[in-house]
């Protein structure tokens, strides 16, 4: 009798499961597409931490296709089955560029999680869903640098920034361009379970210790960069079909970085190969097309550094042209070293 109440003490405070102390953060996608590392970083930065449990949410239970390059990725809960399992609501919503920023639905969601204390975070230019909800009005705010003119014009009640690689006003942060999102994926993985989980996680990542240091104002469509894109998408005889040959157990950062930058040459499109689908080692599962084209080059994915590791690869690849162009549409401090 007293070992059935000692149990039933211990459930009701919770501590019959660990995971149950954790945070947790529900990334949200949707099925218009989302950008890919905007997504990968943050679910890979805070699952291996350990520290915090993460939930990939959509509006439907469709997969998601990511963007740039061919690949989807199955949602792990939808907002309705969210809802139920966790009525309390999560600590923290991550949203990622998401391709339809405008969806009424979704919009009302935010602002009720908002209104209940959720924090709530964008990457990249997820930070124009949160300012079509509305979140952002009367706030400082970050996104990515090429869109700096049109949410100026478009959402004047927000006091756009460009001074940092991420920006915190009250309970909301938002980030710049998609390289900034492991940095600012660790500085909250410090914010919500330390600042020795956050480094050590880094550590075992390979990835440095985050910085908000940062000038958007920097990066510009230059013209060689369009000469770059002009000259790599014209000369289709060249162009590459990539194939990112995945199995259980990959590295989601050096997926995302891989998917996402290469595709992003005008050289090469990169391509998920999972027949069946293959499972992240934090639990995301990533298909790849029905029908895949002949390939005509293959990568390993490179764990450490992955972004960086990228841009070497299509340095040597397509010319170093290409790799600064390609810097320059992630937002990474290469663009700035190479000028």
């Amino acid at each position: 009798m007293i070992r059935g109440l000692i149990l039933a003490v211990i459930l009701t405070l919770g501590l019959a499961s660990p995971s149950l102390a954790k945070p947790l953060v529900a990334i949200l996608v949707d099925p218009s597409g989302a950008e890919t590392t905007d997504l990968t970083a943050p679910f890979a930065i805070l699952t291996e931490s350990g520290a915090v449990e993460v939930k990939v949410v959509s509006s439907t239970a469709e997969p998601v296709r990511l963007m740039p390059g061919v690949a989807w990725v199955r949602p792990q809960e939808t907002q309705a089955s969210f809802d139920r399992r966790y009525p309390g609501g999560p600590d923290m919503i991550i949203v990622p560029f998401i391709m339809d920023t405008r969806n009424p639905q979704r919009a009302a969601w935010l602002r009720t999680q908002a209104k209940r204390g959720v924090r709530i975070v964008s990457i990249c230019d997820g930070a124009l869903v949160l300012a079509e909800a509305g979140l952002l009005d009367g706030r400082q705010a970050t996104a990515h640098w090429a869109s700096h003119g049109k949410r100026v014009k478009a959402y004047p009640a927000v006091a756009w920034r460009q001074d940092a690689r991420w920006v915190t006003d009250g309970k909301i942060t938002t980030s710049a361009g998609v390289s900034a999102s492991a940095p600012a994926a660790l500085a909250l993985l410090a914010e919500l379970a330390g600042e020795e989980t956050m480094l050590g996680t880094a550590r075992r990542m390979g990835l440095p210790a985050p910085s908000r240091d940062h000038d958007a104002t920097a990066y510009r469509l230059t013209i060689e960069a369009m000469g770059t894109a002009a000259g790599n998408a014209s000369a289709f005889w060249r162009h590459d079909q990539v194939a990112l040959k995945l199995e259980d157990g990959f590295d989601e950062l050096a997926f995302g970085a891989a998917l996402d930058g290469w595709t992003r040459t005008y050289r090469a499109k990169a391509w998920a190969v999972a027949p069946g689908g293959a499972t992240s080692r934090g639990g995301l599962t990533i298909y790849g097309a029905d029908k895949p084209p002949t390939f005509s080059r293959t990568l390993k994915l490179t764990s450490g550094q992955p972004i960086e590791a990228m841009l070497e690869a299509v340095g040597e690849a397509y010319g170093e042209a290409t790799e600064r162009f390609v810097a320059l549409q992630l937002e990474h401090p290469l663009w700035l070293a190479s000028r």
